[in-house]
């Protein structure tokens, strides 16, 4: 299948990533219920990203195994993650905007929820046929954002944990 290695890469990333995450759990040592709610927000957003990507980086090879056609394979992942990352997108802008939980860092915040709704609407259109050849290529490009975008919410709930702005 072709994206084969790239796929098995981030799945690899997205296990690592969501073990990493739950090292800084451990490290933090205070229990769950001392956590604010921007924390709990935060590492729910992180292994939802990195059980997100690695759902999404190995669920094409069920479909090929089950015989499907390629093009129909990366027609309907790309159309699943799509879904999939605009209903999370969706759902932490509202919460945000709402005034549920504030973002720690509003612009970063933004500038992802904004790139989320691009990435998705891309995905979403090449599921579609409107743009792209059908292919493992803007799959990856979504998988790789959902990734950044998870390590991004990491690396903000590491460096506000340990300057103690907790």
């Amino acid at each position: 299948m072709q994206g084969e290695g790239p796929l098995l890469t981030i799945a690899e990333i997205s296990v690592s990533l969501a073990g990493f995450s739950s090292v800084v759990i451990a490290l933090r040592g205070s229990g769950p219920d001392a956590w604010s709610p921007q924390d709990r927000f935060g590492l729910g957003n992180v292994l939802g990203a990195s059980v997100g990507t690695l759902v999404g980086s190995l669920l094409p090879f069920p479909l090929a195994y089950l015989g499907w056609s390629s093009g129909t394979v990366w027609r309907v992942v790309d159309a699943i993650l799509g879904l999939v990352i605009l209903g999370a997108v969706g759902f932490l802008a509202f919460s945000a905007a709402k005034g549920s939980v504030s973002p720690r860092t509003p612009r970063l915040f933004w500038l992802f929820a904004g790139s989320g709704f691009l990435v998705a609407g891309l995905l979403l259109a090449s599921a579609g046929g409107l743009i792209f050849a059908r292919g493992p290529s803007l799959l990856l490009f979504g998988l790789i954002w959902a990734l950044v975008a998870a390590f991004a919410q990491l690396a903000t709930f590491v460096l506000a944990t340990w300057s103690g702005s907790s």
